[in-house]
């Protein structure tokens, strides 16, 4: 039998686990096709021609069809997934349809930019509107927000729980839950706490997006993760914080090596959490 490494910490093997809590498939938009018109100066199309694929393009060439998850965080927000393969380097896409507000957000994810650490996923976050009919486009946009620093939720993603801590509109924590570690020591599987782990907090850079009141997106990078264990992707989340739920996704290569790109969901409840005080890695308070 091989020996596990002391100090790392236990996740399920397939991480398309987290599913649990995810809402049902939205079948919504079959037949429809969208224009997003970005400003970043690129126009897409986005069509959903079934079930499992959909078609994507950039405006003026030809369309390429994609397998395709897609999730709704309220009745007209949209959450859609999917990876451009065949790109190198390797490229994935997730799509914020706003269609109460006829905005959107793209958010880009990259593996294979940083030379010293390939693996590692770099991301792009883009904002836009979509096409109406007449012909006319929303001037306004989702945006950079610091509406949820000084905010901590514990979220339960089925066979994982994570307390998430807003500190400001620049940064995240995360810490696992003593709960969820008494779970583990309990079945037999506890996170030792004299190595690189969970247990001890990871902070990273992030960005958040107001998409309308009390729906955000949360977007960074596991890249202290990574450095310290050798995996960590990138994390995006679709907040609803009318009722405390969340669609997203992960993307990045996984702790087996493999390549991931997955959806989520899960349920949250506001918390008191340590973390909002602790000394900073990155700026002094």
């Amino acid at each position: 039998m091989k020996e596990k490494k002391p100090g790392k910490p236990e996740f399920p093997k397939k991480f398309d686990g987290f599913s649990q809590y995810r809402p049902p498939l939205s079948f919504d938009l079959l037949g429809r096709s969208f224009t997003c018109v970005m400003d970043s100066g690129y126009d897409y199309v986005l069509k959903f021609t079934d079930e499992k694929k959909l078609s994507f393009k950039e405006a003026g060439k030809r369309a390429k069809s994609y397998a395709y998850e897609c999730l709704k965080c309220d009745d007209r927000t949209y959450f859609v997934n999917f990876e451009l393969t065949g790109s190198n380097p390797r490229c994935g896409l997730s799509v914020v349809l706003d269609l109460e507000q006829d905005l959107t957000t793209f958010v880009f994810a990259w593996t294979g930019l940083n030379p010293k650490l390939p693996k590692l996923p770099s991301t792009s976050i883009v904002f836009g509107a979509v096409l109406k009919e007449d012909g006319t486009l929303a001037e306004r946009r989702h945006g950079y927000t610091a509406d949820l620093t000084g905010l901590a939720i514990h979220w339960y993603y089925s066979t994982m729980e994570v307390v998430h801590v807003y500190t400001s509109e620049r940064y995240y924590r995360i810490a696992l839950p003593q709960s969820f570690l008494d779970k583990m020591a309990a079945k037999g599987t506890p996170i030792e706490d004299g190595g690189p782990s969970l247990v001890h907090f990871f902070e990273e850079p992030a960005n958040y997006v107001k998409i309308k009141d009390g729906i955000y997106l949360l977007s960074f990078v596991e890249e202290q993760m990574h450095r310290e264990l050798g995996a960590g992707g990138s994390m995006l989340y679709l907040m609803d914080l009318n009722r405390m739920h969340d669609v997203g996704r992960g993307f990045g290569i996984g702790f087996d090596g493999r390549p991931e790109n997955y959806t989520f969901g899960a349920f949250g409840e506001p918390v008191e959490h340590e973390l909002m005080d602790k000394p900073s890695y990155y700026w002094i308070r």
